[in-house]
C-alpha cells in the first residue's frame, strides 16, 4: 500500500464477509463518496488527486470496494448487488444520511444502481467513464470469452505483476490515450502492478456477472429516466473501453443531466487530466451542496 496524501486518514470496518478499508478527509461540509473502478484499480489509484481538492469544504469518504485494495479477502461474490449493499452499510456506519456519489467505470455502475434503488440517500451523482450504461460492451464477445476463461484474468495479473514495461504499455494504450504525458505515470505503474499481483486476476466478480454472451446483464440505461437528483457525466473523448457515445446516450436518457467530454483523454481522465477533471468535479459538488 502506498501512503495516502497528507491529511487523509485510513480506517476500516469489519463486516461478516470481510474488512472494508476506507480513506476519509475533511472535517465539515456535505458528504462525497468516491467509488473506484474494477480491474487493477483501488481507491488510491483512482482518487489520489481528488481527495484533497474536495476535502477543502466537504467530508470525503473513499472505500476500497470488496475484493480490491485493502478490502481483501472477501468471502462471497463481490458483484453489483453486493457493492450496493456494502455502500448502504458504509453510509450507515459513517452516519451519512445523504451524499453525492462519484463513480469511475465500474464504480459508476455501482453509484447509478444505488441511486436508482436508494434515491433518498443520493444528493447528486457523477458518472465518470461509467460502465453499466450500455446494451453491449466494445468488443463484447471477446470480453465475454475472456471472462469465461479460467486463465485469462490470472495470467494477465501475473504478467502485470512481473513486468513494469507491460503495465506501462497497458496503461498508455488502454486506460490513457497515449497522446500526452500522464502526471506521475511511474507511480501509477507501480500501484497497478501491485494491485494486479495482490488480486490474482485483472477481472472483478462484477465483470463476470455483468457481461452475458450477447448483451450486458447489468444495464441501467433503460432506467436512467427515473433519476431525480442532479447528474453530471464526465467522459474521456478517446476512451477505448467505454466509447463516449455511451455517455451521450446516458445523458440523453437523464432529465436535466450535464455531459462534459474531456478532449484527448481516455478511460481514466481523473489521472490523465487531473487538473481539468477536478475543476469539473468541484464545480458540480459546490453547485449542489
Amino acid at each position: 500500500m502506498t501512503a495516502p496524501p497528507q491529511g487523509v486518514e485510513v480506517d476500516h470496518i469489519e463486516f461478516p464477509a470481510g474488512r472494508i478499508r476506507f480513506y476519509r478527509a475533511g472535517s465539515s461540509g456535505p458528504a462525497i463518496i468516491l467509488l473506484h473502478g474494477g480491474g487493477p484499480d483501488n481507491a488510491m489509484i483512482s482518487w489520489r488527486h481528488a481527495i484533497g481538492v474536495l476535502a477543502a469544504d466537504h467530508r470525503v469518504f473513499v472505500p476500497d470496494l470488496p475484493g480490491q485494495g485493502g478490502s481483501m479477502p472477501w468471502r462471497g461474490s463481490a458483484n453489483q448487488r453486493t457493492f450496493e449493499e456494502v455502500l448502504r452499510w458504509l453510509l450507515d456506519a459513517w452516519q451519512v444520511p445523504q451524499a453525492v456519489l462519484v463513480g469511475l467505470s465500474m464504480g459508476g455502475s455501482v453509484a447509478a444502481g444505488f441511486a436508482l434503488r436508494n434515491p433518498q440517500r443520493v444528493r447528486g451523482l457523477v458518472l465518470v467513464d461509467s460502465t453499466g450504461l450500455q446494451h453491449r460492451m466494445h468488443r463484447h464477445l471477446l470480453a465475454h470469452l475472456a471472462l469465461r476463461s479460467r486463465f485469462a484474468g490470472p495470467l494477465a495479473a501475473k504478467l502485470l505483476r512481473l513486468n513494469r514495461t507491460l503495465v506501462r504499455h497497458a496503461l498508455t494504450k488502454i486506460f490513457f490515450t497515449g497522446g500526452q504525458p500522464v502526471p506521475d505515470l511511474e507511480s501509477i505503474v507501480d500501484e497497478v502492478g501491485a494491485e494486479a499481483g495482490a488480486r490474482g486476476s485483472v477481472f472483478a466478480d462484477w465483470h463476470a456477472d455483468a457481461v452475458a454472451r450477447k448483451a450486458m446483464r447489468i444495464n441501467h440505461l433503460p432506467h436512467l429516466g427515473q433519476l431525480r437528483c442532479p447528474v453530471m457525466l464526465i467522459h474521456g473523448e478517446r476512451d477505448t473501453l467505454v466509447p463516449v457515445q455511451a455517455a451521450r446516450d446516458a445523458a440523453g436518457a437523464i432529465p436535466g443531466s450535464m455531459l462534459r467530454v474531456l478532449p484527448d483523454a481516455g478511460h481514466w481522465p481523473n489521472r490523465e487530466r487531473p487538473t481539468e477533471f477536478n475543476a469539473l468535479l468541484r464545480e458540480f459538488v459546490n453547485t449542489h451542496r
